[in-house]
């Protein structure tokens, strides 16, 4: 009985040290692909009184899937649905105030070591012209911004976009876009 009991410590250790190695498929979190994305060609310049109902677009952007690393065998597993698109907006003239940010979940495949090539792809919905700070640059709110004395506000946009690859991996790219925006 008291061998038994001796031997328990050193049991439970060895069961601690393989269960904690790593070794296993589920420490394996990394896609075996990565993704670029190109802004191909947008207006940077918007006019928010001449397109007010209209959201900003980004007339062409493509998205790259690239393979990590040598001898990976290219397969269905490696392509990607990107699902949620997080836009986060910020300034760049000296203004503290920025736009909400804007999720869109929308569905975009990216098959593995191919592009996905959007056209006219939403970045942020006109709603946001009517509110606070691109909102003081309408007419009827002055058409300067309080905060900076411009009439213009160069507000970018963060674009990060997550996805999965049909083999389960969690996945992401991120861009910047600048935007100057005016009342004309």
């Amino acid at each position: 009985m008291k061998r038994i009991l001796r031997c328990c410590p050193v049991v439970v250790l060895v069961i601690i040290m393989v269960s904690c190695s790593g070794g296993g498929k589920l420490n394996d979190s990394e896609a075996s692909v990565y993704l670029t994305a190109e802004v191909v060609e947008y207006a940077p310049d918007v006019d928010i009184c001449a397109q007010a109902g209209f959201d900003v677009t980004i007339d062409s952007l493509n998205i790259n899937s690239h393979i990590v690393g040598t001898g990976v065998v290219v397969n269905d597993q490696q392509d990607v649905t990107l699902t949620r698109w997080v836009v986060t907006p910020y300034r760049t003239d000296g203004g503290p105030t920025v736009s909400p940010v804007w999720i869109n979940d929308i569905n975009v495949y990216v098959p593995a070591e191919g592009q996905a090539s959007l056209s006219d792809y939403r970045v942020f919905p006109a709603e946001y012209f009517t509110q606070v700070p691109l909102s003081y640059l309408l007419p009827e709110n002055g058409g300067v911004d309080p905060e900076t004395g411009n009439r213009n506000i160069r507000q970018p946009l963060n674009v990060e976009i997550f996805g999965v690859t049909n083999g389960g991996r969690n996945l992401s790219v991120e861009f910047d876009i600048a935007f100057n925006f005016t009342c004309n």
